[in-house]
């Protein structure tokens, strides 16, 4: 059995527009070759992350990946990625190389274009929302959500009953995948007297945790494609979502802004989906001053599995190029801040790593380098303490 938890996908988005080329994103034209059977639902599917991936099996499949997103999702009904879907082979189940199962908890987040902002962005998160809990009713005997409690402290000898990491044990003991909301792209908050019911509304629906920006800016702030840091009205922000305990993610959020953040939190902070620029030298990726900060902080970054992120070409992103970031950020950031964030069905993943089940394969590297215990909590253990410490009081 492997403990697996990921800070970040995008697998909601892509199983919400297929088909749908009205909504900026790229998710349909990526998936156009795609059958619909194929993409109906998250039980079982070809994108990235499925519950049956999720459970330590999954469909071998020809399907593309993710949506290379990092590099602009809107590029991609060009970019020659939706290749034809594999013949027979691809409605054939495949069980992990060893025989095992997995226990997963999910980050599933609502991804939020950088072109819609305001009410057009809240109308499509809430869409997205509902897609989550439609898939949450469906497969009630299979996946669970955890939220956030805010009423749960830390005691000395652990975290208390009702906290985080404790519901996510207890999913566990059901024999349940367990579900986490958040949000990636926060460009439905903006500074017209709605805010505030908008973070409310997140609250009750869940949201553990929130990016601020995607790649551009918005009311909050900066995003790595573009200059500025944090605005006044997104400090406040940052101030409203750690009095609600939901997590805010720097992941996007340009090196000025990242910095504004550092000035304002008063909680720990988490980059779910970056990796080591000194390793892999791309503005997503986190210097090495960012790694020390988040260690500091008591947060946790999570390793981004696009190619792009890992190596100056695909070719390069191999296992030992993912040991060189892991290393790298072990150095900087410490063992209790490093976790996964693989950016599934939102990028390019090494098809080792694709689809989701083969993370298994990942584990057996992390504890061939490091031993059990710290490859347990790079794979579960220090995002579940993460949460622990941003939901407490």
């Amino acid at each position: 059995m492997v403990s697996m938890f990921d800070l970040h996908c995008d697998t909601l988005d892509r199983l919400e527009f297929y088909g749908d080329f009205s909504v900026p994103g790229g998710f349909a034209a990526h998936d156009a070759s795609v059958a619909p059977a194929d993409m109906a639902g998250l039980a079982r599917n070809v994108a990235d992350i499925s519950l049956e991936g999720m459970e330590g099996r999954g469909l071998a499949t020809g399907a593309p990946s993710g949506l290379g997103a990092e590099q602009g999702r809107a590029a991609c009904a060009s970019s020659g990625l939706a290749a034809e879907r594999g013949g027979d082979e691809a409605a054939a189940l495949q069980p992990d190389a060893l025989g095992r199962r997995l226990r997963w908890c999910q980050c599933f987040a609502v991804f939020v274009p950088d072109q819609l902002r305001g009410a057009e962005a809240w109308a499509l998160f809430n869409r997205v929302n509902g897609r989550f809990r439609r898939e949450l009713e469906r497969n009630a005997e299979r996946i669970e959500q955890v939220r956030p409690r805010p009423g749960a402290e830390l005691r000395h000898d652990g975290p208390a009953s009702c906290g985080f990491s404790s519901q996510v044990e207890a999913v566990w003991a059901q024999g349940k995948s367990a579900a986490v909301l958040t949000v990636e792209g926060a460009s439905f908050l903006e500074d017209d007297g709605t805010a505030l019911a908008r973070l409310d509304a997140l609250e009750q629906a869940g949201a553990a945790m929130v990016t601020l920006t995607w790649n551009g800016a918005n009311a909050l702030g900066s995003g790595n494609d573009t200059p500025g840091g944090l605005t006044p009205f997104g400090r406040r922000m940052v101030a409203e979502l750690e009095s609600r305990r939901i997590a805010v993610d720097v992941s996007h959020l340009n090196e000025q802004g990242f910095s504004d953040l550092c000035a304002c939190a008063t909680r720990p902070f988490a980059a779910s989906h970056s990796n080591a620029r000194a390793v892999c030298d791309h503005p997503r990726n986190l210097a090495d001053w960012q790694l020390r900060e988040i260690g500091r902080c008591g947060g946790v970054v999570g390793l981004n599995c696009f190619q792009d992120f890992l190596a100056d070409t695909p070719d390069q992103a191999t296992p030992d190029q993912v040991l060189r970031h892991v290393e790298h950020m072990l150095e900087l950031a410490g063992e209790h801040a490093v976790a996964l964030g693989s950016d599934y069905d939102g990028c390019d993943v090494p098809d080792w790593l694709r689809p989701c089940f083969k993370v298994s394969g990942l584990y057996d590297l992390l504890e061939r380098a490091y031993g059990s215990t710290l490859a347990e909590r790079i794979f579960f253990r220090n995002a579940l303490d993460f949460f622990d410490r941003a939901s407490a009081l």
